[in-house]
C-alpha cells in the first residue's frame, strides 16, 4: 500500500517530508514529488503549487507515477462555518468549485460539464481523520470544501459563497481539482485541513502568522492517519 499525500506550499508538507527516510525527489513542471518512508509507509508526497491549474498537473502526475492507493490533501484553509477558529481541521465529506458557473446550461453551481455536482470523499477515510482528530483533543467540523482560484480575504466574497453553498466549512485553492483528478481516475480521497484565517479582511495578515501552526495541526493529523492505515 502506498499513500499519497498532497499540499500546495512548502510549508505545507515540510514537516512530513522531514520524516522521510530514504527519499527521493522527482520534478514535473512546477511540481515536486517526493517518495519514501514514514513509520514504515510507503509515501508519495507531492507539493502541488497554488491554485487549481497546479494541483491538478501535479496530482495527476502523483498519480501516473507514484500510483498511490488513494490521496490525503493536506494544508491550510480559511474557515467559513459558525465556530471555527485558527488551528481547528476541516475534513471533506464532499468538495465543490465556488467559482464555477454554468449554470446557464442546467448545470448546479459550481458543477463542470460531464462531472458531478460535488466529489464525495472517501467515507472511511474521512471516518478515520475524524477519529484521530478527535483523539489528538483537535477541534473538528466535517463537511463541504469549497475551491476557488481566489484567496477570500473580505465579508462580501464570504457571503456570496454562503449564499451558493450554505453548508460550506472551509474555502481554500486546490481540493477540490484534487478531488476532480481522484474522481478522474477512480482513485479515494479526502480533505483534511487546518483552519489560517477566517476569510475576512483580516484574512491575509492572519494567513501569514498563522499557517505554521495550520501546517502542524494539519500534519499531526496526517501522521496519525499514517500509523493507522
Amino acid at each position: 500500500m502506498k499513500i499519497g499525500i498532497v499540499g500546495a506550499m512548502a510549508q505545507e508538507v515540510e514537516i512530513l517530508k522531514n520524516l522521510m527516510a530514504e527519499r527521493t525527489e522527482t520534478r514535473v513542471a512546477s511540481a515536486v514529488i517526493f517518495e519514501g518512508k514514514i513509520n514504515g509507509k510507503d509515501i508519495a508526497l507531492l507539493q502541488s503549487g497554488i491554485g487549481k491549474v497546479a494541483a491538478a498537473i501535479g496530482t495527476t502526475a502523483l498519480l501516473q507515477l507514484a500510483k498511490p492507493d488513494f490521496v490525503i490533501n493536506t494544508g491550510s484553509a480559511g474557515g467559513v462555518a459558525k465556530g471555527l477558529k485558527v488551528g481547528d481541521i476541516v475534513i471533506s465529506d464532499e468538495t465543490r468549485y465556488h467559482d464555477a458557473d454554468v449554470t446557464a446550461f442546467g448545470y448546479e453551481k459550481g458543477q463542470l460539464p460531464a462531472n458531478p455536482a460535488a466529489f464525495l470523499s472517501d467515507k472511511k477515510l474521512a471516518d478515520l481523520a475524524q477519529e484521530i482528530a478527535e483523539k489528538q483533543g483537535q477541534s473538528v467540523k466535517r463537511g463541504l470544501i469549497c475551491s476557488g482560484d481566489s484567496f477570500i480575504n473580505s465579508e462580501d466574497k464570504i457571503a456570496q459563497i454562503k449564499a451558493d453553498f450554505p453548508n460550506v466549512t472551509g474555502v481554500e485553492m486546490e481540493a477540490t481539482a484534487i478531488a476532480q483528478v481522484c474522481h478522474a481516475f477512480n482513485v479515494p480521497f479526502v480533505v483534511v485541513r487546518a483552519i489560517s484565517d477566517a476569510g475576512d479582511g483580516e484574512a491575509s495578515m492572519s494567513f501569514e502568522e498563522f499557517l505554521p501552526l495550520a501546517a502542524k495541526q494539519s500534519s499531526a493529523l496526517v501522521l496519525g492517519m499514517i500509523d493507522r492505515l
